[in-house]
């Protein structure tokens, strides 16, 4: 603030005071009404944006997946926040919902995608394991998802032979905890698994170099069980029993 200017003598020098802090009185609550116009237009605006029809949300667009219909995720997503202004639409809440809708979505990450849009990226559930059946390859993931069937199994994915029969839903949970624990690189070596019962499990290693039939037994240990195996088939055996990993026995 620039300092007053010095009162002049005489008998007008108190008024001039006086009318120089009324100016700058006036001034100060000049600027103060002016910031109060600013906030006002401010909280105006947002409103505005917050309830304006202008905003709402008229487009959903999806990506990133093969095992969810993108465009049911879409009609899914307008059916439920469809004209609701963009500000209100809360990206986690959509997540959420697409996530409890299309179960095969491993995550959903969302976006807003100008005024009126969102951009939804899906992200599908890894498949670990599919089981032949009549009308196909029915396919699971490590959490005993469904993930649908497929006339043709994906290649390196392992395929769970029954041994004639179909297996149980016991049968089934042994071998999809039994693949679920494998890293990629040592399910990829598990050519296929077959199992009569969920403490007899079986199949068949290829190294790249060599192939091997092994017996796993139960569902526990697998990464130890199929990392033995493997090292047991490039030393070139055939026929291995990890059952007891510690204690393999080879042909």
């Amino acid at each position: 603030m620039a300092p007053l200017p010095p009162a002049r003598a005489g008998d007008n020098s108190t008024a001039d005071l006086t009318g120089v802090i009324r100016a700058r009185r006036r001034q100060t609550w000049r600027r103060r009404l002016i910031a109060i116009g600013i906030v006002i237009a401010l909280i105006a605006l947002v409103a505005v944006a917050w309830f304006s029809p202008l905003l709402s949300l008229q487009k959903v667009q999806v990506s990133g997946s093969q095992l969810v219909d993108t465009d049911e995720v879409s009609s899914f997503v307008l059916d439920e926040q469809g004209g609701t202004p963009l500000p209100q639409v809360r990206p986690g809440t959509v997540e959420d919902s697409v996530l409890k809708e299309f179960p095969k979505a491993e995550a959903a990450s969302v976006h807003y995608a100008g005024p009126r849009a969102l951009k939804i990226e899906i992200t599908d559930r890894t498949p670990v394991i599919a089981i032949e059946g009549e009308s196909g390859f029915r396919l699971y993931d490590s959490e005993a998802v469904d993930l649908g069937t497929v006339d043709k199994a994906p290649k390196k994915l392992t395929v769970l032979n029954g041994g004639g029969h179909q297996p149980d839903r016991e049968t089934v949970s042994a071998v999809i905890r039994f693949m679920g624990e494998l890293r990629p690189e040592l399910r990829h070596q598990l050519v296929t698994i077959e199992a009569k019962d969920a403490m007899s499990l079986k199949g068949t290693l290829d190294t790249g170099k060599q192939k091997a039939k092994v017996v796993f037994g139960d569902s526990s240990d697998s990464s130890l069980k199929v990392r033995t195996a493997a090292q047991l088939a490039a030393e070139g055996r055939t026929e291995i029993d990890v059952s007891v990993p510690s204690v393999p026995v080879t042909d």
